[in-house]
């Protein structure tokens, strides 16, 4: 995706480099680091505000393995908590599942959900036990049956965290593959096992990515970039009322069953249209099928945002930051809408993590 005004990036790189001090290239880092958080922000302005994200993990025999420190399995559990975290908080409407590739076979152990102290208790269970295969076709089929009870408007997306090297299919894995691509389900694989060429084939077919990290840190670097919605070109956009209502929350001293995941809870919502108790919002209601929200996700969502791209500027002049109210220096950027003045590093800060300008607010 081209930036308008890309051009001035280049433009300003010779200035920035006269300006460094003590053999630092402190500034034109940052310059690099404006350019890809604006091309990650222009890319997450998504009318797919609301995403369904399937996580497999596998779990086979191959999990074991010490190439990654202390298994590949291992470093896997250890960066996905954080993934999700950044996830739900980059998309406040979205929920995730989990489920594990074992024995030939995949088992969904969570249901969707938006409360990442389920999803972290989940993960903290996973755990290899078994020496059979890992089939693909398998956990696509579980994929299929897993999505066919989630919203039409939303975006569909497996993530398969794998540590095989081969797929061991006793069923079509060509024809799962297609189911999905027809279902406008988007796979993507990170691969601890390297490159294997029919895998990378269904990913593409899907618009989806295929990542082989060499090192742990690698992999915690990769797993980003599926926090921002994947530009789909195959996706069909279906449009549709849906009935939205907002919960009153409860803190009981009596334990009482959710109707979402059928656990015991102490803290619930309250549905305004059946009354059924639900534990995390955002989530559909399994009685009635409303929409269940909290105001502040919708307003956080990237569908409602109205923050643009700052423009970077260099008039010679020292101005104040507005968002840390220090003296900006050399190089720094404008909002086009509050004219407003930020140094680099609030001007990330603000369209990876705030998404909305102080000055306009």
């Amino acid at each position: 995706m081209e930036l308008e005004g890309n051009t001035k990036y280049n433009e300003y790189e010779e200035k920035i480099r006269n300006h460094q001090t003590n053999g630092h290239n402190y500034e034109l880092d940052k310059l690099h680091q404006k350019k890809e958080s604006d091309d990650q922000f222009l890319i997450a302005q998504n009318p797919l505000i609301m995403r369904n994200l399937l996580i497999i993990i596998d779990t086979t025999k191959s999990s074991k393995v010490s190439d990654f420190k202390p298994s590949r399995l291992a470093v896997a559990l250890q960066f996905l908590p954080a993934f999700i975290e950044q996830f739900l908080e980059g998309n406040p409407l979205s929920q995730i599942g989990i489920a594990v590739a074992e024995e030939y076979k995949c088992k969904t152990i969570l249901d969707f959900t938006s409360s990442c102290v389920n999803i972290k208790q989940y993960l903290s269970t996973i755990h290899s036990i078994n020496e059979a295969g890992f089939s693909m076709a398998a956990c696509l089929q579980t994929a299929l049956h897993v999505f066919s009870s989630t919203q039409l408007h939303a975006q569909s997306s497996i993530l398969f965290v794998t540590t095989s090297t081969y797929s061991d299919d006793k069923l079509d894995l060509n024809e799962w593959s297609e189911k999905c691509q027809s279902a406008a389900i988007q796979i993507n694989m990170i691969s601890f096992a390297g490159a294997i060429h029919q895998l990378i084939k269904i990913t593409q077919a899907t618009d989806g990515q295929y990542l082989c990290p060499i090192n742990e840190f690698q992999f915690s670097q990769e797993i980003q970039k599926f926090i921002s919605p994947q530009e789909t070109k195959n996706h069909k956009m279906i449009t549709q009322l849906v009935k939205i209502g907002f919960p009153q929350k409860f803190i009981v001293s009596q334990p009482t069953l959710c109707q979402c995941h059928l656990e015991i809870v102490y803290n619930f919502y309250k549905c305004p249209v059946c009354y059924s108790k639900v534990c995390s919002p955002p989530l559909l209601c399994p009685i009635c099928s409303t929409w269940i929200v909290l105001p502040h996700q919708i307003l956080r969502s990237d569908g409602y945002n109205t923050l643009g791209v700052f423009v970077i500027i260099n008039d010679g002049l020292d101005h104040q930051c507005q968002g840390c109210l220090e003296s900006t220096s050399v190089i720094h950027s404008t909002c086009e809408r509050c004219k407003n003045f930020f140094c680099l590093d609030c001007d990330i800060l603000i369209h990876s993590k705030f998404k909305v300008c102080p000055g306009c607010a």
